[in-house]
């Protein structure tokens, strides 16, 4: 059962077109992920999801469903206490203070917060706000969660400590979720559908398409060619090398089309220098 549904939705800023004709329709307990460059409306579009900003025409249907949403920056209440603002949610749902304080001590500890929980947000790193951002989402049980790369200012652990509870939490809960991301985990492993957002058109992400977002390869004229794929050669795509690097034993050379469009690597233990350009192939069966 759809819990939302977008149809030929488009938003412009200063006669700029930003998301052009969008559909789009999520399931309960669905989660989806959005992947695109800068710039390509993923905040756009979750701010219209959220109902942060209007549309300018098209139609969204999302009567009745509670959304939450967690943009890259933490927004807490300032004159509030770490606990205050994460049991907000519940307070504007009515529930008791002795209630909403137990509850909210759990999903601090969950945090790895618990002896914040007098401290005000000035007192905090930005990554401990963006935890407690995260928490008051979840605490206030949605229908929908949208996340707007929700762990990028979390360091290695606590970034993967976090990202799977929240998903566990999705998971138990049954609640729909967006996020957008550039973390290959959450777009491959907790994903059940990734889209991409390219100039403001969002579809159906193919693997290779996810790959080589995420520099594994590249998608060139429709076909894409694994890392493995590419080699130099006297005539191919004009690329200009950066630098090099060891990967599992081999040689390999980070490259980024001549254009500055798409960085990957490619096979090679040549003595070339940062900054040349150099032809390469992509040899679909190598």
């Amino acid at each position: 059962m759809a819990i939302i549904r977008v149809e030929n939705v488009t938003k412009g800023f200063e006669k700029e077109l930003i998301l052009r004709g969008i559909n789009f329709e999520l399931q309960r307990g669905e989660t989806v992920t959005i992947l695109g460059g800068s710039g390509s409306g993923k905040t756009t579009f979750l701010k219209v999801l959220a109902g942060l900003l209007p549309f300018d025409s098209g139609s969204y249907e999302k009567s009745g469903v509670k959304i939450a949403y967690v943009s890259q920056k933490p927004v807490l209440f300032s004159h509030m206490t770490v606990l205050e603002n994460l049991v907000f949610p519940l307070k504007c749902q009515k529930v008791k203070r002795k209630e909403r304080e137990a509850i909210g001590r759990v999903f601090l500890e969950k945090s790895e917060l618990a002896k914040w929980a007098d401290a005000y947000p000035y007192e905090l790193s930005g990554g401990q706000q963006q935890r407690v951002s995260v928490a008051r989402a979840l605490i206030g049980n949605p229908d929908l969660l949208l996340m707007d790369e929700p762990f990028s200012s979390l360091d290695v652990r606590l970034g993967r400590d976090m990202r799977q509870w929240v998903f566990a939490q999705i998971e138990e809960r049954d609640i729909a979720a967006v996020f957008v991301t550039h973390h290959y985990e959450e777009a491959k492993v907790f994903s059940e559908r990734v889209l991409l957002m390219d100039d403001g058109v969002l579809s159906e992400a193919s693997d290779a398409e996810i790959d080589a977002f995420f520099g594994d390869g590249l998608l060139y004229n429709a076909v894409y060619y694994p890392i493995g794929a590419w080699r130099m050669a006297d005539a191919g795509v004009a690329v200009r090398v950066e630098r090099q690097l060891m990967l599992y034993g081999q040689a390999y050379w980070s490259v980024i089309l001549e254009d500055g469009t798409q960085k990957f690597i490619i096979v090679g233990d040549h003595a070339i220098e940062k900054g040349y350009i150099a032809p390469v192939r992509g040899e679909k069966d190598a």
